[in-house]
């Protein structure tokens, strides 16, 4: 399977797509990281690729035939063949309100804004069903990493000096997310670092070699390991504050972030307790597996950063539990169909006079194809999810779904006769496009871009960015203006 991933992918890892649909990209390098990383994550530990599988053949051929639909489409959403620089109604409309442009002090602006709001929303919890603001306010999260892009202003046709600032600010971010305790967070604002500078090289066609010296090299090298490693023992305090102060769905909802934050840190500067359950998790491996019709088990790999985008396991475990369910459940598919009605705002949902309670909802697909109980929020694949709900004709689904979104996300680029100017949006939320095929909720997450995320984080971002603006315009026009020693043209 991976070396069939490797062949197909290849084809499409060059500089043009890289250049002309990086955001389309990088979801389709979300979808062969994970049929390839599960091979180097089970060799790294020492385990078969099969580890724990009950359905090894049915997992990689469904695996395989989801990747060539996937290829398909992105083939046809893009193509660079045909690209004729032609931008489409939505991008023409979006570059009239000058979505594509920005100036530092406004990144500056909404990147406080999006850290006051993280820190404003760990001080009060997650928000419940219903709860507009609050739903919106988690919606502008991103933007705390606005300031990050500033270390690669170019991809904004910007010019920006003073990035010993930007390392400080990235500093006090990765800081607040850890206080979130919870992993994936930390991971985001480096991963957004590196994206940034992957498309830095590609589109300056960067000779690493040159661009960093071999002993620079060396050095980054081993203060990568030393990264992980840190990370890895953060990761571990984290797992270990949630069994002692947020064992349930509940606890985590309600719980007081900087106790549990206070908690993981003290956790970590024990170093008997640490050593210990370093020890309990090293042995984990030798350990029974558990067996699907025992109970849910997600155990594949223990890399927690591996974890999220190499973790095949879910595939066949739910392919398991789709084949016991029955391809093309009613239950699955009624399940679906309210999900998608669900996925409209309360207010818009009021306006038609539809009632429906969202609160009624409060489990995830996982959930339902499991038959454990509801409210664990367990993930699912894509594909175990797609035959359980609509059988054979889910490829096709698929297929449709994953156009339709590669299309939108290539909304992101304007592009003129001398350039392809990157919307700031795109640029400051990089790290969730590689994240949007990860296990979570199948063709329903596609749908939920589609139908609502999309216009939902355009809508937002333009009434943050219009808001800054207008205030600078009112205190210090020069910080709302386009100056042309400022933007490379």
């Amino acid at each position: 399977m991976a070396t069939i991933s490797y062949m197909v992918f290849s084809y499409f890892f060059k500089e043009e797509y890289i250049r002309l649909f990086p955001f389309a990209f990088l979801m389709y390098l979300s979808m062969f990281m994970y049929r390839f990383l599960p091979l180097i994550a089970t060799l790294a530990e020492g385990k078969p690729i099969t580890y724990g599988f009950e359905r090894p053949y049915q997992t990689f051929i469904s695996e395989i035939i989801l990747f060539l639909v996937s290829s398909i489409a992105f083939y046809f959403a893009c193509n660079p063949n045909k690209v004729s620089f032609q931008n489409n109604l939505i991008q023409k409309t979006l570059q009239k309100v000058n979505f594509y442009e920005i100036t530092p002090p406004i990144i500056w602006a909404m990147g406080i804004i999006g850290f006051i709001i993280k820190a404003y929303n760990l001080s009060t919890g997650a928000a419940e069903y219903g709860d507009v603001a609050g739903k919106f306010l988690i919606g502008l999260e991103y933007l705390m990493f606005a300031p990050i892009c500033l270390l690669f202003p170019e991809l904004m046709r910007l010019k920006y000096n003073h990035k010993k600032l930007v390392w400080v600010y990235s500093i006090l971010v990765i800081t607040l997310n850890i206080a979130s305790n919870k992993r994936h967070l930390i991971i985001t604002p480096v991963g957004t670092m590196g994206l940034l500078f992957f498309l830095h090289v590609i589109l300056k066609n960067i000779n690493i070699t040159k661009l960093v010296s071999p002993t620079k090299l060396v050095i980054g090298g081993v203060l990568l390991v030393l990264s992980l490693n840190v990370l890895g023992n953060l990761s571990t305090a984290m797992l270990h504050t949630r069994d002692v102060m947020l064992n349930n769905a509940e606890q985590r909802k309600n719980a007081d972030k900087l106790k549990a934050f206070e908690k993981t840190i003290e956790i970590l500067q024990n170093k008997s307790l640490m050593a210990r359950l370093k020890e309990k998790k090293n042995k984990k491996e030798y350990k029974p597996l558990t067996n699907y019709h025992q109970t849910w088990s997600e155990d594949y790999v223990d890399n927690f950063l591996l974890a999220r985008y190499a973790n095949m396991r879910i595939t066949d475990e739910t392919l398991y539990l789709a084949e016991k369910k029955g391809y093309a459940n009613k239950q699955m598919l009624d399940f679906f169909k309210n999900s998608l009605i669900g996925q409209f705002p309360s207010p818009i949902l009021k306006f038609f006079s539809i009632n429906y309670n969202k609160a009624l909802n409060e489990f995830s697909r996982g959930d339902l194809l499991s038959g454990r109980g509801l409210g664990g929020y367990r993930v699912t694949s894509h594909v175990g999810d797609g035959l359980a709900t609509f059988g054979y004709w889910y490829f096709p689904f698929q297929v449709i779904a994953f156009f339709i979104v590669f299309k939108l996300l290539n909304v992101f680029i304007y592009y003129t006769s001398t350039s392809l100017n990157y919307a700031p949006l795109a640029i400051m939320s990089i790290f969730s496009f590689l994240g949007m095929f990860r296990n979570a909720n199948g063709i329903t997450g596609d749908l939920s871009y589609i139908l609502r995320g999309f216009l939902q984080d355009i809508i937002t971002y333009m009434i943050i960015f219009t808001v800054v603006k207008i205030i600078f315009k009112i205190i210090k026009p020069k910080y709302a203006l386009r100056k042309k020693n400022q933007y490379l043209e």
